[in-house]
């Protein structure tokens, strides 16, 4: 297999893998909105591009040449109608038109031979999708600030510099004898839009720190292929190929890792969701819906009866503390309580104990190792456990 084979379809693959992620990570974020459907649209539109490709190069069947151009003329559709969602409000109609007459135009010339059509089809679906770079690119940067949330211009903004990148980088995927360049390099401005359309959840970040994490992982990456393009005595184009993979693997592994990071932010936000929007005022329908939700799931609800094996005075552990850790034992209480809340932790295969009532004594207990280390989580627990306190005293009253 030649070595720009092996380079485009790593970087191809990792490009559609951070899209994979990102199309789970908006699923897992919420239920289906207008503007995570029209994601939803532009992510299909460019995975069917990257993975009919990958196809092609590797079978040489032709329907998926076929389906490559067909997608690639729908790119820029999806991207106007992306633009409209972000900046609530329509383009203008040439646009629309030019965007929806290209996509049928690419829909009837994917199915002539290459023959027939290339070298003039190929530079035409790269005008196109200039053109339309360019123009959705100005509706971004003229668009009325003050008619949009703060929230909604850093989103513009952060996927507004998505496009500086796939603009130049969409260029090297139209290689020929005139532009002879050693990878494609589209797939990791992918890869640089799916991590920012990621970070959009993140509000606790800015640009400049977005920006600044992403190129000093990219600069690392490629400092570590020069530095083994150095070793292995690679030519220049070896060198840039090598370098491109390295980036690739960085940044998917990466774009997973915030993924991860946003889905367990979320399901914090959906607990003290659970809490501001929680309809009832009886403490025990409280906490068996706190039971089925996802991140306590498993939480075992205990009252006086169930803690026989435990002596009178439990109940005094919760007295300067109404949360209990096992990560925290030894800090606070006397070393009777040590023992007892430490037989607890061990009996129920617990993490967390939680006071929910004094009268009747009922603990929660609560099995959540990612709680310990998760930033800002002890805020969320705090919440629900006051929550269930005082409606256990508003019942008591």
């Amino acid at each position: 297999m030649q070595s720009h084979l092996i380079a485009d379809s790593f970087v191809s693959l990792a490009a559609f893998l951070g899209l994979l992620i990102l199309r789970v990570t908006l699923k897992h974020s919420e239920a289906s909105t207008p503007l995570n459907d029209r994601f939803l649209f532009a992510i299909k539109v460019v995975s069917a591009i990257i993975l009919s490709r990958v196809l092609w190069w590797l079978t040489d069947i032709r329907l998926f040449d076929v389906i490559t151009i067909i997608a690639a003329g729908l790119v820029p559709l999806a991207t106007l109608i992306l633009c409209e969602g972000l900046l609530l409000r329509h383009a203008p109609k040439i646009m629309k038109w030019l965007a929806a007459g290209g996509a049928v135009l690419f829909l009837v010339l994917a199915f002539f031979p290459p023959s027939l059509v290339d070298p003039a089809r190929v530079i035409a679906l790269l005008v196109f999708q200039s053109t339309m770079f360019l123009a959705v690119g100005y509706l971004v940067l003229s668009r009325d600030k003050d008619s949009l949330s703060v929230a909604e211009n850093s989103t513009v903004e952060r996927l507004g510099l998505s496009l500086l990148l796939i603009l130049p980088f969409v260029v090297s995927d139209y290689r020929s004898d005139f532009l002879d360049v050693p990878v494609r390099m589209s797939g990791i401005a992918i890869l640089f839009m799916c991590w920012l359309a990621i970070s959009i959840g993140r509000g606790n970040l800015s640009h400049r720190e977005i920006s600044r994490s992403f190129f000093m992982m990219a600069f690392s990456a490629i400092a570590a292929g020069a530095a083994i393009s150095w070793l292995a005595d690679f030519d220049m184009r070896t060198t840039v190929q090598c370098t491109a993979i390295i980036v690739s693997a960085t940044v998917l592994a990466s774009i997973y890792n915030e993924g991860k990071t946003t889905q367990r932010d979320e399901e914090r936000d959906s607990l003290l969701r659970y809490v501001a929007e929680v309809k009832t005022e009886e403490p025990e329908v409280f906490l068996r819906g706190l039971q089925n939700h996802s991140l306590v799931e498993g939480a075992l609800i205990l009252n006086t009866k169930d803690l026989t094996d435990f002596d009178e005075t439990f109940p005094d552990c919760f007295t300067t503390n109404p949360i209990r850790k096992l990560s925290e034992m030894g800090k606070e209480n006397s070393q009777s309580h040590d023992e007892q809340l430490s037989w607890f932790f061990e009996k129920y295969d617990a993490t967390h104990a939680m006071l929910a009532a004094r009268e009747p004594f009922t603990v929660v207990a609560l099995n959540m190792p990612t709680l310990a280390v998760s930033p800002g989580a002890d805020v969320e627990l705090q919440a629900v456990q006051r929550m269930a306190y005082l409606l256990s005293t508003r019942k008591a009253t």
